[in-house]
């Protein structure tokens, strides 16, 4: 419901996407890096997912806005040299929006080793079974760092990781060590201090995270199916 891309004929009645565990389950070998060009892909759902399907990945914890990344100088940065360099193709697409100003001063991206989740996902199952009540009275508390737009009611899902440990009451051993196992799979994180005038972005640690919602049994139960789930135990 809430991870899924490739969303065609968005005008009309018949809408088509593809589920990203489909998306997983259908890539055919096993890839160096995943580049989406799309809106709130940068969660760890989507990273957990396809840590058998690609070794690293970059998206966006936000919308990313309609002109996209920059397809002119993107082979520069991916073919030029005998390896790509995902960091400053990362680098190159923050610094375009971070050089505008007003509400086209508006990026978030990321680029995280899929490799290296295990520990995250670890330390997350351990926090979460710690703290599930805390977690569960987040819902509504608009002290976690959001990366949706409140005026967008459809995509109120995207919260930022650590915001909602520490808003969770973690200690600070516990966010030492989630901090620890970041910095091990998030190799590159840039936020502007904006988007689109309408967020402020205080905390960004370079992945999103579903926050459960009492009220939304179907979008819940779809998440129990997620592989992040499964690891950590987020929803029972």
């Amino acid at each position: 419901m809430t991870k899924s891309i490739g969303c065609q004929n968005i005008t009309s009645k018949s809408v088509y996407e593809i589920d990203i565990t489909d998306m997983a389950d259908a890539i055919p070998m096993k890839m160096d890096y995943i580049i989406f060009d799309a809106c709130f892909m940068g969660g760890i759902e989507v990273a957990y997912e396809l840590r058998e399907a690609c070794d690293k990945v970059i998206f966006s914890q936000t919308e990313i806005l309609a002109d996209g990344m920059d397809y002119v100088t993107m082979l520069t940065y991916l073919l030029e040299n005998d390896t790509p360099d995902l960091e400053g193709f990362c680098r190159n697409y923050f610094d375009h929006y971070d050089r505008e100003s007003g509400a086209w001063r508006s990026a978030t991206i990321s680029l995280v080793d899929c490799t290296r989740l295990e520990p995250l996902a670890q330390v997350c199952r351990e926090i979460f079974e710690s703290h599930r009540m805390e977690i569960a009275g987040l819902e509504g508390n608009y002290k976690v760092q959001r990366y949706y737009r409140i005026e967008n009611t459809g995509h109120r899902w995207f919260f930022d990781l650590e915001s909602i440990v520490r808003h969770a009451g973690a200690s600070e051993s516990e966010i030492g060590r989630l901090q620890a196992a970041l910095e091990e799979c998030v190799l590159y994180k840039a936020a502007t201090k904006q988007f689109m005038q309408v967020i402020d972005i205080n905390t960004h640690s370079g992945l999103s995270m579903y926050l459960p919602y009492k009220g939304l049994n179907y979008l819940n139960r779809f998440y129990i199916g997620l592989e992040w789930n499964k690891a950590t135990i987020l929803i029972k």
